[in-house]
């Protein structure tokens, strides 16, 4: 009889983890296009500088045991031709009696085109924990062991990889998630991690010298699941504020805001009110991101250099007019 129940009881969780392969084994992150490096790893690397980033997720508030996801990531550029950067992401996905950790290290590098145009490639490798709170399950046979004061736990190794085209104005990238599909093997059941696959497009529009539009989409594949896109719209103003909107097809409309501050700190926010049939349940979704650039400040030039900086710019720039009007 235990034996039938502890067999029932993991195959119950290996059918919890399959659902979750199928509809959401990763975590949803509504402004994506403010940490791309969450879907993609050769993000890391595309600014020159340091970027550090903090996410929390409430999902389907008044929905009993919700995902709820925390998420933190780091990645900059090494050494003077910032060819080369390293990055690192913390994530944990809290729903029910599972939660899943995971933790993964990064290396990118990246490729000038031409004066426009730079590509990224990037690979991450880290581990994945499932953990099943035994204590919280309500069964009927209170004196079984395994299903009384215990945590279930499994780790398996992971790796993800990319490409991710960008200049100043478009990104572009392509990615690959649990591409190994390794296998998590509890004790009377088998399951394992799906591949999921992402592409990312956006364009910033320069509407006047201080308004600019930023169309984006996102586009999730995990197979036996349908694709399923994603598109946002922000209105950006000097760089500072924005306001948005976001529609991902079958699931969500969603609402965006956000501002930076002296160019480094940035926070977002996000509230995705629910379409699908589990509308009736919740209040809808709520996301604040947290992210810093570890901007260097520019060296201040004294007047002397100052003053020989603006002679040789006004001798370029005259020049430079020159040869295009050519010989008179």
């Amino acid at each position: 009889m235990k034996k039938n129940i502890r067999i029932s009881i993991l195959l119950l969780f290996s059918m919890l983890i399959n659902k979750i392969n199928i509809a959401q084994q990763l975590p949803i992150n509504t402004n994506y296009v403010l940490n791309n490096y969450a879907y993609n790893p050769a993000v890391a690397g595309s600014k020159p500088h340091a970027v550090a980033s903090v996410n929390y997720r409430n999902q389907w508030v008044g929905f009993q045991d919700a995902p709820k996801t925390y998420m933190v990531s780091l990645y900059s550029t090494v050494g003077k031709q910032k060819k080369v950067a390293v990055g690192a992401l913390v994530s944990s996905d809290n729903a029910g009696l599972l939660s899943r950790t995971t933790g993964y290290l990064t290396f990118g590098y990246h490729i000038k085109l031409n004066k426009t145009y730079k590509l990224g490639l990037g690979v991450s490798a880290g581990m994945v924990q499932y953990r099943i709170k035994l204590y919280d399950a309500k069964v009927a046979d209170t004196g079984d062991d395994l299903l009384t004061g215990n945590i279930l736990s499994n780790n398996v190794f992971d790796s993800n990889g990319g490409l991710y085209l960008y200049s100043d104005k478009l990104f572009f990238g392509l990615s690959t998630y649990q591409y190994i599909g390794n296998k998590i093997t509890w004790k009377d059941s088998q399951s394992n991690l799906s591949q999921h696959m992402y592409a990312t497009l956006g364009y910033t529009f320069k509407l006047s010298k201080k308004v600019s539009l930023q169309p984006t989409a996102l586009v999730k594949f995990n197979k036996p699941a349908p694709i399923q896109p994603e598109f946002s719209m922000r209105m950006i103003y000097k760089n500072i504020f924005w306001i948005g909107g976001s529609y991902r097809t079958n699931e969500s409309a969603s609402a965006l805001f956000g501002v930076t501050i002296k160019e480094k700190l940035t926070i977002s926010y996000s509230y995705d009110m629910v379409l699908a049939k589990i509308r009736t349940y919740t209040s809808g979704s709520h996301e604040i991101m947290l992210s810093y650039q570890f901007i260097k400040p520019k060296k201040k030039l004294d007047a002397d250099e100052q003053e020989l900086n603006d002679i040789d710019n006004s001798i370029k720039s005259k020049l430079k007019k020159q040869n295009e009007e050519g010989p008179k």
